[in-house]
């Protein structure tokens, strides 16, 4: 369960900061991701050539619950969806298009209780590739020693690049400020905008203060490179 210990490690970053009283009671995280990894194996569906996997989930909270998560409710759900496609990599299972998790209040349930929904369906979109963003989206790989590392899809909201606990990319590198850079969506494009930080941004070999990113530039900070990858 190797893939569950890493989204646990990434989870108690946040929820050991920022969120810990969010978390004293009721649904913790990681219940859901480990709901959603034994809803994946119990609705596989055997093919001619493959197993498929549910790729559709969605999450009912009750309301207390639900409040609870609204301030990182979308990250999550990215952080799940990750879940979902590297849980099905490790395991050698298909997806036949991109996780979706969603979430939904039932004013039915209790604080602590869901309920989990999961769903084969083709209708969120094209199945994810290796490392490869989905058509219309960009996401940063975390590069180590040459290799993928780690994901982060880039969405509408700015995500905040730093050693702080709870940004959207963190990164525990001694070379990078608490709040280093940021890259937001400004139309069509994707913008890398250096925040004030310390030792400076990188892209390509060279320091920027704001740069649009094409697809296969490499940002620097520090000693971590994470590399832009446009659908």
């Amino acid at each position: 369960m190797g893939i569950l210990r890493d989204f646990e490690s990434r989870l108690e970053r946040i929820v050991e900061g920022a969120f810990t009283k969010a978390f004293r009671s009721g649904v913790h995280p990681v219940e859901l991701a480990r709901r959603i990894m034994r809803e994946m194996e119990a609705h596989k569906t055997v093919g001619v050539k493959e197993i498929w996997v549910p790729n559709r989930y969605v999450i009912h909270l009750a309301e207390d619950d639900r409040e609870r998560f609204s301030g990182m409710e979308r990250g999550l759900a990215g952080e799940l969806e990750q879940v979902v496609v590297q849980g099905a990599r490790e395991r050698g299972f298909g997806l036949v298009a991109a996780p979706q998790v969603t979430f939904q209040t039932d004013p039915g349930l209790k604080r602590g209780d869901f309920r989990l929904d999961a769903e084969l369906t083709e209708e969120t979109g094209p199945a994810p590739s290796d490392g490869a963003p989905l058509p219309g989206h960009a996401i940063l790989v975390l590069l180590e020693e040459g290799k993928a590392a780690r994901e982060f899809a880039l969405r509408e909201g700015p995500a905040v690049i730093g050693r702080m606990e709870g940004s959207d990319i963190e990164i525990s590198d001694p070379g990078a400020s608490r709040r280093h850079a940021e890259v937001r969506k400004q139309g069509p494009d994707f913008v890398l905008a250096d925040l004030g930080s310390t030792n400076g941004t990188m892209v390509n070999g060279s320091e920027v203060g704001q740069h649009t990113l094409t697809d296969g530039d490499r940002i620097t900070i520090g000693r971590t490179v994470l590399e832009f990858r446009r659908g």
